[in-house]
């Protein structure tokens, strides 16, 4: 599904193609999930690493990047890097130059990538604290407020945002979900959905106002924002999320 003439939602993924960067777009990975879960006695199965590098894979052989833009929340656990997490992103890093031929590798760091620039010089990776400008695309995890010039379109992360649909009988069914739409000051804003295989999401349009991104509150009206819902195989403009509102107040 194309966005604009620069930027493609690749059917059914979580990745977005930035045409006149040929780079792949994505975030919130949340690396080593299950060893940091583990720790904690949770037991889950290794299921994460794998989708990732699924997805990434299909995202590579139909769009043939040159780079790839994680934008924020490589790894899962705040206060240090786990071994899993560590050997998970050491892995994807190899499998992403070598497997896939993609020759630059941009990390954004989010909330929960303490130290992971330590391992920008040893991997061959470049590392950015939260935003990092690119011809006019800005890329912000989302914690912290975007600095703002002439950007035309803004890229954010943190916010995992899905949709949540009603039945008629009531069945709820969540869908991950790009956000498009226009900023208060009229930039193209574009917020990605999780890569994580555990990442439920933040149901967008049902959640009251104070659990949403004060970053997201600062920059756009989220009602306005229209909802590209990944289905199977596909990506799907389910209208906007005061649309979607609408529908399941109707249902309910």
């Amino acid at each position: 599904m194309n966005i604009n003439k620069d930027i493609e939602a690749i059917e059914g993924i979580p990745i977005l193609f930035i045409r006149p960067l040929s780079a792949l777009v994505c975030s919130d990975l949340h690396l080593g999930y299950e060893g940091v879960a583990a720790e904690r006695g949770i037991m889950l199965p290794k299921i994460n690493f794998r989708k990732i590098r699924e997805q990434i894979k299909l995202a590579q052989d139909h769009a043939h990047a040159s780079s790839i833009i994680i934008n924020g929340d490589i790894k899962n656990e705040f206060s240090k890097v786990h071994t899993e997490e560590f050997n998970e992103f050491n892995d994807l890093v190899r499998y992403l130059k070598e497997d896939l031929g993609i020759k630059n590798i941009t990390l954004i760091k989010g909330n929960h990538d303490n130290f992971i620039d330590r391992l920008e010089r040893p991997l061959g990776v470049r590392v950015e604290r939260q935003q990092v400008l690119m011809d006019n695309f800005l890329f912000f995890h989302g914690e912290e407020p975007p600095d703002l010039n002439e950007e035309n379109v803004l890229i954010m992360g943190h916010l995992h945002p899905c949709v949540s649909i009603y039945s008629s009988l009531g069945i709820k069914e969540k869908l991950r979900c790009f956000l498009v739409g226009k900023t208060r000051k009229n930039k193209e804003l574009i917020i990605l959905p999780a890569m994580s295989y555990y990442s439920e999401g933040l149901e967008v349009n049902s959640v009251s106002k104070s659990k949403l991104s004060t970053v997201l509150d600062s920059i756009a009206e989220i009602n306005c924002l229209r909802a590209l819902c990944i289905c199977e195989e596909e990506t799907l403009d389910f209208g906007t999320i005061q649309d979607l509102k609408l529908l399941n107040n109707k249902i309910l």
